[in-house]
């Protein structure tokens, strides 16, 4: 279950993170709208319930962004790192990328205890199956919008 949630933390902050450095801020907005309205109506909220859930909801997202940061760094270093790094110096990254990795594990794990305080149980699991629908949508309509780039020959 660990290793599933990761996984869906790992693409949800990936996929952020393309539209934000790929999307100008009115389609970043777009999908967030989009994303609210598909994730109530998958998790089945009610107003109470999205009362308290996206305030939650919303911090998480912040704390994936700033995650979400901190690995493109750590990615640009290991993709394209300084001439004259040392063994120390790869160790010391090695290190740097896993404790990243473990903190967004570490993220969810707190935020899911956050959710279980206000969904029921059930709801949490849709959410999290939701977000991997969400997902899979914005890849579906970003492909979309490449075929069509490529037909009209941009």
């Amino acid at each position: 279950m660990k290793n599933t949630i990761f996984t869906l933390v790992v693409l949800l902050i990936s996929l952020t993170g393309m539209a934000q450095r790929q999307f100008d801020p009115q389609t970043i907005e777009l999908i967030k709208t989009k994303k609210i309205a598909f994730l109530t109506e998958a998790i089945g909220l009610t107003s109470q319930e999205a009362q308290k859930f996206w305030p939650v909801y919303n911090e998480l997202e912040k704390e994936r962004y700033l995650l979400m940061d901190k690995k493109r760094d750590l990615e640009e270093k290991s993709e394209s790192p300084k001439p004259g790094m040392t063994d120390a110096d790869y160790r010391k990254l090695a290190t740097e990328i896993v404790v990243a990795h473990a903190k967004e594990g570490s993220l969810l794990e707190e935020y899911n205890l956050k959710f279980l305080n206000i969904l029921p149980a059930e709801k949490v699991v849709k959410l999290y199956r939701a977000e991997g629908k969400f997902r899979g949508y914005l890849m579906h309509e970003f492909r979309k919008g490449q075929d069509k780039d490529k037909k009209d020959g941009k």
